[in-house]
């Protein structure tokens, strides 16, 4: 409710803003009505200039200031600033990001047992020693440049380094973090399955 409160203030005095652009721009194109509405302009009483938004957003960051920040008004502007997600809030997207990494763990502990457990266990890998195995690397290769390409992302967007300026990037198409990370995690899952489908269905090399 609080960004709410101020998105409405910013939104009120952008329109008063261009109000008193439009007024002084319709002096200069109409001299003739010049000062029409110089007594609006002078008045300020547009909107009321956002004040009951303004008054609104004080009690906002007075109540959350006495009950979560010991009555610090600069911390509780910035906690209630925060966009959802930020920080340790939780939503369903992470919840559901969360999940499928675990699933892509689960996965890779299979994959590794059956590579490990064949080598030891039998004398021979049953995953390596197939011939698409190469194939599967290289997958798996471009697989870690993603992960490590939202990695990368992740640590310059938390310290706001300007990456898309050193690296000449358009901003409308680099992703966040975060769909860089569903992204590798949806890729990861299909990867694992198919290997793992491949090498269990007992394809030939």
């Amino acid at each position: 409710q609080y960004r709410n409160a101020k998105f409405l203030q910013n939104y009120s005095m952008l329109n008063i803003t261009g109000f008193v652009k439009i007024a002084k721009k319709f002096d200069q194109v109409v001299p003739m009505q010049a000062g029409k509405y110089k007594s609006a302009l002078e008045a300020r009483n547009m909107m009321n200039d956002a004040q009951d938004v303004e008054i609104l957003s004080a009690k906002y960051e007075t109540y959350y200031a006495n009950w979560f920040c010991e009555g610090d008004k600069r911390a509780a502007k910035v906690q209630m600033l925060s966009k959802r997600g930020d920080g340790l809030e939780l939503d369903w997207s992470q919840l559901q990001l969360g999940y499928r990494m675990g699933m892509c763990a689960v996965l890779a502990i299979w994959v590794c047992w059956d590579c490990i457990w064949g080598l030891v266990g039998n004398g021979y890998s049953t995953i390596g020693s197939r011939a698409a195995f190469p194939i599967f690397r290289a997958c798996g290769g471009l697989l870690l440049l993603q992960w490590f390409w939202g990695c990368s992302v992740f640590i310059w967007t938390r310290y706001r380094v300007n990456y898309i300026f050193l690296f000449d990037l358009i901003p409308s198409t680099v992703s966040t973090p975060f769909n860089i990370f569903t992204q590798a995690v949806n890729n990861t899952l299909i990867f694992m399955l198919l290997m793992l489908l491949y090498y269990k269905s007992g394809a030939q090399g």
